[in-house]
């Protein structure tokens, strides 16, 4: 199976959601996965391996029509922080506005990439893998690379393009996805109503994101702020809203974040696992659920539990991640994240102290989720004593 799909994705049974982290020294990926070992062996390194900082950093830069995202890359390049920063911009047309207005800010101007077809959801995803290897082929070591995507783009296949290319993970590194909403009408695009039941983009971007930038905010008042805060949580509880006006923000809060990092799934705030805190859009069905279960797990079985609902649901799983705690392996912490079927998992740097309590952790932030299902299906995983 490849991520190449645009219509059903799905897991066969053949293929494991999570493979022992003997298999290799790296972070373990679905798309490599061949033979499921039944116990783990945590004398590996961690997952967060040192060659994982020599990778060039990527920055996802997602959202609605008009919602900022030129304005944002514009301020990143012009930012005093002395940063060799690559642009690869995706817009409809043959003339690329943003182009021009993102290359006046970029002093060489073959630093900016445009891709005029399409979508980079769909379309042009050969594309974004060719200029990602042009970049890497002028020989030039950049500090950061920035994908300013167009306002109707499924983030999800452009980060595939990180899980499943060798050539690409080889060299770049997802820092991020972050998603720029307009605080003036993100909550209409929000509301729309897709024909057939299709996926609302603006809905489908939130749910993705690490980071949502809510921009325009002078456009507004305070209870509407307010509002819409509860609305991007009710799709995405995970992700930090950071209020913005002309996309203005610290570079530390976009640029250098490793979001996208195993290790930074152990910075899941615990109060998100709250099993009576509801996080649900009403007209998308789109919601997160965080589920926490205290004891050891069997690795077999939630194996199985990960391979069942991917096969299942894996159009409508946008996001995973946890912190797990297996039977058999002592203070070993380990750590998954996922989009869709695609899922890197490995061990933490980090293991459990002396006296942590031993609490496992998942989250997952999908279309039309059954919480009872998924809480059940999770504490059946723990270990039989």
């Amino acid at each position: 199976m490849t991520a190449s799909s645009t219509q059903k994705r799905r897991v066969t049974a053949e293929r494991p959601a999570f493979v022992d982290a003997r298999a290799s020294s790296r972070e373990t990926r679905t798309g490599n996965a061949s033979s499921l070992h039944p116990s783990i062996d945590t004398t590996q390194s961690p997952c967060e391996m040192s060659d994982e900082t020599q990778k060039t950093p990527v920055t996802i830069v997602t959202g609605f029509l008009g919602a900022g995202k030129t304005t944002l890359v514009n301020h990143i390049l012009r930012g005093d922080h002395g940063l060799k920063i690559a642009v690869i911009e995706n817009e409809f047309g043959a003339v690329s506005i943003d182009d021009a207005l993102v290359s006046e800010n970029i002093k060489e101007k073959e630093d900016v990439i445009s891709m005029d077809n399409g979508c980079v959801c769909c379309t042009v995803r050969g594309d974004l893998v060719r200029a990602l290897l042009t970049l890497r082929d002028r020989g030039k070591k950049f500090d950061a690379v920035i994908i300013e995507t167009t306002g109707l783009a499924d983030p999800a296949p452009v980060a595939f393009t990180f899980f499943i290319n060798p050539e690409i993970a080889e060299h770049y590194r997802i820092d991020s996805i972050l998603c720029l909403a307009d605080a003036k009408h993100v909550a209409l695009h929000m509301e729309e109503e897709k024909p057939d039941g299709a996926v609302n983009e603006a809905v489908q971007q939130v749910a993705f994101a690490d980071r949502i930038l809510l921009n325009k905010i002078d456009l507004v008042s305070e209870e509407e702020l307010e509002t819409l805060e509860k609305t991007l949580r009710s799709v995405n509880a995970s992700a930090e809203v950071l209020r913005t006006q002309n996309s203005v923000v610290d570079l530390n809060v976009v640029l250098g974040v490793n979001s996208f990092s195993l290790e930074k799934t152990l910075e899941t705030d615990p109060s998100f696992m709250d099993e009576n805190k509801e996080n649900k859009h009403d007209l998308t069905g789109v919601s997160s659920v965080g589920i926490a279960v205290e004891g050891e797990l069997d690795f077999q079985a939630v194996n199985e539990f990960m391979m069942n609902l991917l096969q299942e649901n894996a159009l409508n799983m946008y996001r995973s991640k946890g912190v797990l705690c297996f039977e058999g392996q002592g203070d070993a912490k380990f750590v998954f994240q996922g989009v869709h079927e695609q899922i890197n998992f490995g061990p933490a740097a980090s293991t459990w102290a002396e006296n942590e309590p031993r609490i496992n952790r998942m989250v997952f932030i999908g279309r039309n989720l059954d919480r009872p299902a998924l809480e059940a299906g999770f504490r059946a995983c723990l270990a039989k004593k």
